[in-house]
């Protein structure tokens, strides 16, 4: 009897401790003696369970501005088998390294469990982190979707990605910001174009991904790239990108501009309709020249001393040189070789931003977007009604124009989605003031038909067209008046 009573207090003793293990809960983090893992499970109610242990390096930083994640796990009885949940998923069996990707902005739980014959540790190894951008280095608007530059200088995109020019690795449309694939550092300017965007890094080389059917990524292929990929010959040097819809230009640090892509309007300006897939020269700017700016099939540059120079198709006179004539080399537009400080080319419009803080604009006028009062097309600049001063940043889209002054952001032109953020969707001749949108602004970007803003304090807000997500705020609603992008701010 004495035998057996001493085998019960063991087996109470075993008892005891199982329980006190379970006790200490899924957030444990009690480890063996190695501090570079963590161990939620403290002893298993099943003693014959594995144990299951997370590597600490692998673990995503908390908060963390990044929408992938990775864990690496193991256990203490190997070989086991393991169950993976993140949030309020169901378990299912997976491998170590697990990863994940396009995760939402907010608080997210990893759990992982091992088993070996059935026998599952009932205290599962978890990890809870919170992901947030942060304030916004900068933004910047294409066709169809947006990219911003995060505080720590990694890339995220969102909305249209059927040519995978989100960059994430997908052709999966989003309605709030990824990660660009190996971009999460390094980079302090964005461009995209309709269906393509391009990055300049801190070493003044160039990245693209997205749709290269005309050679417009500049890799010497035409192959449509989901991830980025380094342009051709620009491995420094280049100071600034500026994209279109089928052609991409750089700006040199010796301020000459090359171009590359689609050619068939001359939008490239080396004097031919001949497409190219890596960089060329622009015919006479091999110099002089302080900014660049691509429409759909055209494209600008400022110079050194003020002036305006255009090229490519002009139609509608978007090249502003009192014809309509295409041109396969830069000309001069017409009364602005001096006094202008910033440019920005839409789709089929131009507009221009003096030095007294004046807009001018000409081209396209279907809709208003020239901001003179009428729908008439001029082929030579136009003031903007009511903006002779006061203005120190423009944008160009699609038919519709932006300026931010020193008290708020006006928008003229197209409406049909809500684009001017007035809270209409009336097309507007002269510009309005954007909704709720009085003063702090530092950006404004627009490139198809929706306009994004980015404040002092790195907040974004986007209104407009959404159909592909391209506001970024979980929704594919369209909105007259701006909203936040999900992540961003302070």
């Amino acid at each position: 009897m004495r035998g057996k009573g001493f085998l019960w207090g063991i087996i109470v003793v075993i008892l005891i401790l199982a329980g006190c293990g379970q006790d200490q809960g899924e957030n444990d983090e009690i480890g063996p003696g190695n501090d570079e893992e963590i161990f939620s499970a403290g002893i298993s109610e099943q003693t014959s369970a594995p144990q299951t242990y997370l590597k600490k390096s692998s673990l995503p930083a908390n908060p963390s501005d990044s929408t992938s994640a990775n864990f690496k796990f193991r256990c203490n009885q190997s070989p086991c088998e393991f169950k993976c949940k993140l949030d309020s998923n169901p378990w299912k069996k997976c491998k170590s390294p697990k990863s994940y990707s396009s995760l939402a902005v907010g608080s997210h739980t990893f759990k992982v469990k091992a088993g070996k014959n059935g026998v599952w540790d009932r205290s599962p190894a978890n990890y809870t982190w919170v992901i947030s951008f942060g304030p916004a280095y900068s933004l910047s608007a294409g066709g169809y979707h947006t990219c911003a530059i995060t505080g720590s200088s990694a890339v995220k995109c969102w909305g249209r990605n059927d040519d995978g020019q989100l960059g994430d690795g997908t052709r999966n449309d989003r309605d709030a910001p990824v990660d660009v694939s190996g971009l999460s550092s390094g980079i302090k300017g964005l461009f995209p174009g309709i269906s393509h965007t391009c990055a300049l890094t801190t070493s003044d080389s160039v990245k693209c991904w997205g749709w290269n059917i005309y050679g417009q990524l500049g890799d010497g292929t035409t192959i449509t790239r989901k991830l980025p990929v380094n342009v051709s010959g620009l491995s420094s040097g280049i100071m600034e990108i500026t994209a279109g819809n089928h052609h991409t230009c750089g700006l040199t640090t010796s301020n000459a501009v090359k171009c590359w892509g689609g050619n068939f309007y001359g939008q490239l300006g080396d004097g031919t309709n001949t497409d190219h897939y890596a960089p060329v020269d622009v015919s006479g700017l091999s110099s002089g020249i302080s900014a660049i700016s691509a429409g759909a099939s055209y494209t600008c540059a400022l110079t050194c001393s003020g002036g305006v120079k255009c090229w490519g198709y002009n139609y509608y006179g978007q090249l502003g040189d009192g014809t309509n004539d295409n041109r396969y080399s830069p000309v001069d537009v017409s009364g602005l070789s001096s006094g202008i400080v910033e440019i920005s080319a839409g789709w089929n419009h131009t507009c221009a931003l003096t030095a007294s803080g004046g807009v001018k604009c000409w081209g396209n006028n279907s809709s208003g977007q020239l901001g003179n009062g009428n729908n008439s097309n001029s082929n030579v600049p136009v003031d903007v009604s009511g903006l002779s001063s006061g203005v120190f940043k423009i944008s160009a889209g699609a038919s519709h124009t932006c300026a931010v002054t020193d008290s708020n952001i006006k928008c003229w032109g197209s409406n049909s989605t809500g684009q001017l953020g007035d809270g209409t969707n009336t097309d507007r001749k002269v510009p309005v003031d954007v909704s709720g949108l009085s003063s702090g602004i530092a950006e404004i970007s627009t490139k198809g038909s929706h306009t994004c803003a980015q404040n002092t304090s790195g907040v974004l807000k986007c209104w407009g067209y959404n159909l592909y997500g391209e506001l970024g705020n979980e929704t594919n609603d369209n909105s007259n008046v701006p909203v936040d992008v999900i992540g961003f701010g302070p």
